[in-house]
This record gives C-alpha cells, structure tokens and sequence, in this order.
C-alpha cells in the first residue's frame, strides 16, 4: 500500500515539475519575442509569433486550464507594450485600444479551445487505455474458460468415435447410431468453435506467437489438400494442386500456414457446389509464394469482401450443403498471415465463384507479432 501511495506521489511531483517548466519555458519565449518585435520595430507581430506561447501552455498535458488563460492574458498585455512603445502608426489612440481588447479575447478564446482540444484528446486516451485493460482481461477469461470446457467435450467427441466404431463390439440400432453421430458432429463442432475463440483471444491479447522455419512448402500443401479430399469426395468434388516448381523452400510456422491452408479448402469445399473442380494454385511473385484457392460455388458481394475478414462477421451466401461456419475462421487467417509478413485478399464476382489468395515471404520478414 504504502508503495502504490509513494508512487502516486511521485507522479503528482513529476506532473507539477513538468508544469513549472512549460510555464516558465512559454514565459521566457514571450519576452524574447516581445524584445524582437521591440528590436525591429513592431515587424514581428504581423507574423503572430505571440500565440507560441499560448499554444505551448494549452497543448501540454501538465498544463492546467488557469495556465492557459494566464499566458494568454499575459501575451496580448505583452503585444499592447511594445506596440505602444514602438510607436505602431494607428490613426487614433482609441483604435490601439480596441486591437488590444479583441485581441484579448481572441487569444484567450483560442487558449480555452486548444485547452479543451487538449482534454478531450486525454479522455479519449484514458478510456482507450481502460477498454484495452478490459479487452485484456476478457481474453484471459474467455482463454480460461474455453480450456475448462474443450476438455469434457473432447472425451465427448471421442467417447461418441468409439461407441461409433463397429469394431469395438457395441450393438446399437439405427436410431441409437444416428443419436451417436449426432453426439460426434456436434461436439466436433463445438470443439472447432471453442479452438477459434481460443486463437482469436490470442490475437486480440498479442500473444500469438509464429515460429517459422526454413522448410518445404508445398509438401504441407499437398498434406493439407490429401487430408481434405474425402470431405470434398463426400460432394462429388476434386482438389487440384498446380504448380510450376515441383519444390519450395521458404521460412513459416507449419501449425499455423497449416490452419490458414485447412480453412481455406474447407471453406472452399463448404461453398462450391456439388462436383466442382476447386484449385491451389501456386506460383512465386516478387520475392513471395503466393497461393491462389479457387472454388466454384456462388462467389462473394462486393459489400461482404472486406466483412469476412473480422471476427464474427460472415458473408450472406450460405454454404451450399447446410455445413455450419463460426465467423472467426478468417479473421485468424488473416492475422496469422500478417504475423508471417505476408498478405491475405479475395478476387470475386458474385455468382461465379471466389479466389482466396495469400502470400508468403521468401526470406525472413521482421514483423511485429500480431
């Protein structure tokens, strides 16, 4: 307790240092302007260098708003002086006068206006700051909480494979395997679900974490698409693999391009129609591996293609066998790529089928994580 209050204190004096200095920063630079516009003969003030100081004081955020309006006083008294002492050509003394009122309330007016500028921008920093401390613990117990519950659903999704199994003995009618495979689809998808939502807390926290190394790429392509072909034989589908190099040596993380390759074929397979040709095309541009997932199925709206890539968000088309889709698929996708230094988009027009493409950098990208 006692070192929270010390630190509290501490900070008062350092906010209070830091206010003695603006101010007496902002008062010296007053005088030496008043002495060169004194100097030259009231040449200065046409340039309005009087409003440095006002600005220095209201913009600081150890400046409180007595501040603002003191230098702002103090300034146009400054700029009356020496235009009286200079001699400045005004028809009338009454005129001078008037100039000097205005010009009083103008400075203060701008003071009070970069002064509130000046707060609100504060407020907007410390409830940025707040929300950001929210969303942080949200993650945390959201991470918490999809731990605690993938674990009884993944003993539920394989106790459901195993009763499934004829070889393990079970005798069960029509009805009771329809009841178990209800049981597998729906924890499977449960489980994909709750692994989304445990990547996209992640993300969201900065904690995702690529490791990448220098490895072969289109072995795990291949990999990825063998694994993906009874799912798209179930619709009479075929996955195409096209490249001009039977080889490619790049550094990525294999988990991670492996689940950006996996959501985008299943996405594919989802909505392209029934016996459609879906393609991976990939080629080298311009020091990146670029891989180009075609499908055939309905395409995607100009209004949906930016949509699909952030969190829970999904286009209006529906997948073309009533297969289920979370909405969190992509955004991962898409930070998973950035993390790699690389980019993600879509080329589609509507009814004729969509290409998702990403890319690759061959050599080692610094980039920040995600």
């Amino acid at each position: 307790m006692s070192h929270l209050l010390l630190k509290g204190k501490n900070k008062v004096v350092s906010v209070y240092r830091h206010r003695i200095v603006v101010n007496a920063v902002a008062y010296v630079l007053l005088l030496l302007i008043a002495f060169i516009d004194f100097s030259t003969g009231y040449e200065i003030s046409s340039s309005l260098l009087y409003l440095l100081p006002i600005y220095m004081v209201s913009a600081h955020g150890a400046t409180n708003k007595k501040d603002s309006l003191f230098v702002a006083g103090l300034s146009s008294v400054v700029w009356f002086i020496v235009e009286s002492q200079t001699g400045f050509p005004y028809t009338h003394a009454a005129t001078l006068y008037w100039n000097s009122a205005v010009r009083m309330l103008t400075f203060f007016i701008l003071a009070l206006a970069i002064y509130k500028i000046k707060s609100k921008k504060r407020q907007l920093e410390l409830a940025n700051k707040r929300l950001e401390e929210v969303s942080q613990e949200k993650n945390k117990y959201i991470g918490i909480a999809a731990h605690d519950i993938r674990n009884p659903l993944s003993n539920i999704f394989l106790l459901s494979k195993l009763l499934a199994d004829p070889r393990g003995g079970t005798t069960l009618n029509q009805q009771q395997q329809e009841y178990i495979r209800l049981i597998g689809s729906i924890s499977a998808g449960a489980l994909s679900l709750l692994n989304n939502i445990l990547d996209i807390s992640q993300i969201e926290a900065g904690t995702l974490k690529v490791q990448k190394e220098e490895q072969e790429y289109l072995a795990l392509v291949n990999e990825v698409v063998q694994m993906n072909k009874p799912i798209a034989g179930e619709k009479g589908q075929v996955i195409e693999v096209v490249s001009a190099k039977p080889a490619l040596w790049l550094p990525f993380d294999k988990t991670y391009i492996s689940q950006v390759l996996m959501n985008l074929l299943t996405n594919a397979i989802k909505f392209s129609f029934k016996d459609a040709v879906i393609r991976v095309i990939i080629k080298e541009e311009e020091g990146f591996v670029v891989t180009r997932v075609e499908d055939q199925g309905v395409g995607i709206r100009e209004e949906d293609k930016e949509k699909i890539f952030r969190p829970f968000e999904k286009a209006q088309n529906q997948p073309t066998a009533g297969e289920r889709s979370s909405g969190l698929g992509l955004a991962i996708v898409k930070k998973v790529v950035e993390a790699h230094g690389g980019n993600i988009g879509v080329e589609s027009t509507y009814g004729k089928g969509a290409t998702f493409y990403f890319s690759l950098p061959l050599a080692p990208a610094a980039v920040a994580p995600a």
